[in-house]
């Protein structure tokens, strides 16, 4: 993939590191969710305990941007795995919901951090023309070790208690800081062409405004993280409480959907056009909808699992290649303020999506929450789709000749 020796090193440095620590959070997650339900916790609970994880990502964009494009690479990822590690440990002994929400809310805030710096820095370890094949083998990568980490952290909890997992996390952050540390390219402050406009330098939210292509794409797509991001609390109870099912089936669900994203993400490396990756990605947020439908009304727990592969599936292939869109349209110097806006638009919409579906599970059960998201969110990708059309046949008619001024032979 590589030229140089030492890029190929600094991408298996960084990507292991990454896998690394997606795996501890994941077992995490699904402990302390396992935690708070065996504690008796409502939904709204569980969904203010997976805000609080992404609702900085929000809160946090235009300083993380700022601070990605403007300090070394090195410091602030270090410092972000120092601030992880030390937030994730007390994390192991406490059970009561406010103390634990804090922390993670810390912990997202760290992790903004950390996100944006990593995003903006691959670029430069790979080079410009290896951003989609990187961007792939990161989604990839993240996704296959996922595959076993919802079962993991399941299996962890069911049988040592929340404890063990949440420390292994720890352990994960101390590892990621290790390889920050050892990357040797490092993206340091620079002069920044955009300094010198009127204005003053543009933010990450400005320049994803800015872009005819990628705007009401990020547009689409953040209603659908919102509409649909409201299962994620109920799934636990559709297992455990609906279907019936151990703790386990909830672990094994997740790591079905992680195997979908796997397939989905090395597939989407393939489209090499901004056309090609925008209908991938219409196409897979639809798909993710359409197979979120079913789960409101599959009568036995191990039916989950296709859908939750044909789900992921199109939930890895719409990500990746929307973030490739993101990368390779966005000059080098505005990079790290794009990935903190296009964090927090995503974040915020699955946060808000979280704190709604806790208030929508008060009414509704979870079959219902799982059809009404998956209906309202295809009907949402149609309309992104329809709009895209009419951006993309307004275009070519713009680029068209005018037969009126043509030469008559």
């Amino acid at each position: 993939m590589l030229n140089a020796g030492a890029g190929r090193r600094d991408l298996i440095v960084t990507l292991a590191g990454r896998v690394v620590s997606a795996f501890g959070d994941e077992v995490a997650l699904v402990a302390l969710t396992l935690r708070l339900q065996g504690d008796g916790a409502q939904p709204y609970e569980v969904g203010l305990l997976l805000a609080a994880g992404v609702i900085p990502l929000l809160l946090t964009a235009r300083l993380v941007g700022r601070l990605v494009d403007s300090r070394d690479s090195r410091h602030l990822l270090v410092g972000a795995g120092i601030v992880e590690t030390a937030c994730t440990i007390p994390l192991v002994f406490l059970h009561s919901v406010v103390p634990i929400v804090l922390l993670v809310a810390a912990l997202g805030a760290a992790a903004s951090v950390s996100s944006a710096t990593w995003s903006a820095l691959v670029p430069r370890v790979v080079g410009e023309e290896h951003i989609a094949g990187a961007v792939s083998a990161q989604q990839s990568l993240s996704a296959l070790v996922m595959v076993g980490a919802p079962a993991v952290g399941g299996l962890l909890a069911g049988t040592f208690g929340p404890g063990l997992p949440l420390a292994i996390d720890a352990a994960t952050f101390v590892a990621v800081t290790l390889a920050a540390a050892a990357v040797r390219t490092r993206r340091a402050p620079a002069a920044q062409p955009g300094a010198g406009e009127p204005g003053g330098v543009r933010g990450g939210f400005e320049v994803l405004r800015a872009d005819r292509v990628v705007a009401p794409l990020m547009a689409g797509a953040a209603l659908v993280v919102l509409l649909v991001g409201m299962v994620d609390v109920v799934l636990v109870f559709l297992v455990r409480q609906t279907l019936h099912a151990g703790g386990v089936w909830f672990g094994v669900a997740e790591a079905a959907w992680m195997a979908g994203m796997v397939a989905g993400s090395v597939a989407a490396g393939r489209p090499g056009t901004d056309r090609a990756r925008t209908r991938a990605t219409i196409l897979g947020m639809g798909v993710v909808c359409a197979a979120l439908v079913p789960f409101a009304v599959v009568p036995d727990v191990w039916m989950l699992l296709p859908l939750s592969v044909i789900g992921g599936a199109a939930n890895g292939s719409a990500v990746t290649c929307l973030s490739a869109l993101l990368v390779s349209r966005t000059p080098e110097h505005e990079r790290g303020r794009v990935s903190a806006a296009a964090n927090a638009v995503f974040g915020g919409a699955q946060g808000i999506s979280l704190l709604a579906g806790g208030a929508v599970a008060a009414v509704l059960s979870p079959r219902g929450v799982y059809a009404v998201a998956g209906l309202l969110g295809v009907a949402a990708v149609v309309v992104v789709g329809i709009i895209d059309a009419a951006r993309a046949s307004g275009r070519v008619r713009a680029e068209s000749p005018d037969p009126a001024a043509s030469p008559v032979s």
